[in-house]
């Protein structure tokens, strides 16, 4: 009798080494994915508007009116700078004047109107006020090209199509580029691009700045 319940403590701890074995072997794949995340997963909203944040429910409304004043002082200085006022506004209309103190001396160079803006969520969430709100990873104003409609970040690379959620860690990139981008004459499009057109794909030598900052 006493061996047949050595016997069977045994298989019962090998039977719990063996669950503590897999269960370990599952963290490990898990946290991986965890931190990478999965295409599927929401990585960012776009916002037309400022009163848009009032009724947004991602992010906590301080916070996205926060990120919108970030992102209107990034669009003045790194905005796609064009030679041509007609061809901005083809593009996408109502066309400015660059800022002045953006301008250095030159004149004639153009920039389009920031139609909304890009937030990107951090990894981690925090709870605020009894809500779950996604932390903001970053932010990036946006412009809306007419001619395919789609939203543009400053280094010419589409966001989407429309304003809301965005998935996959592509699409709710933030990083910045370096500088402003000068539009070329020659056109546009992927071909454009290469020759340092606006509204293809987007260019390797972006920065990364820091939320807030």
């Amino acid at each position: 009798m006493t061996t047949t319940f050595t016997h069977d403590a045994d298989k019962d701890a090998a039977r719990g080494k063996r669950s503590r074995n897999l269960k370990l072997v599952l963290m490990a794949v898990a946290m991986p994915a965890a931190l990478v995340g999965c295409d599927d997963d929401p990585s960012g909203k776009i916002l037309t508007s400022r009163e848009e944040c009032s009724v947004q429910t991602e992010i906590s409304r301080e916070e996205c009116e926060k990120a919108y004043s970030q992102a209107l002082i990034e669009h003045e200085k790194i905005a796609p700078r064009f030679q041509s006022e007609q061809q901005c506004n083809e593009q996408f209309g109502a066309c400015q004047p660059l800022p002045a103190q953006y301008a250095n001396g030159q004149q004639g160079t153009y920039i389009p109107p920031m139609t909304g803006f890009l937030v990107g969520y951090a990894l981690s969430q925090a709870m605020s006020g009894g809500r779950s709100y996604y932390h903001i990873g970053g932010v990036s104003p946006l412009y809306r090209d007419y001619r395919s409609g789609g939203y543009l970040r400053p280094d010419g690379k589409q966001i989407g199509t429309s304003s809301g959620t965005v998935y996959g860690k592509s699409a709710g990139d933030t990083a910045l580029p370096a500088r402003a981008m000068t539009v070329s004459r020659a056109g546009f499009g992927s071909s454009a691009a290469a020759r340092g057109g606006f509204g293809g794909r987007s260019s390797s030598s972006g920065s990364s700045r820091g939320w807030g900052g």
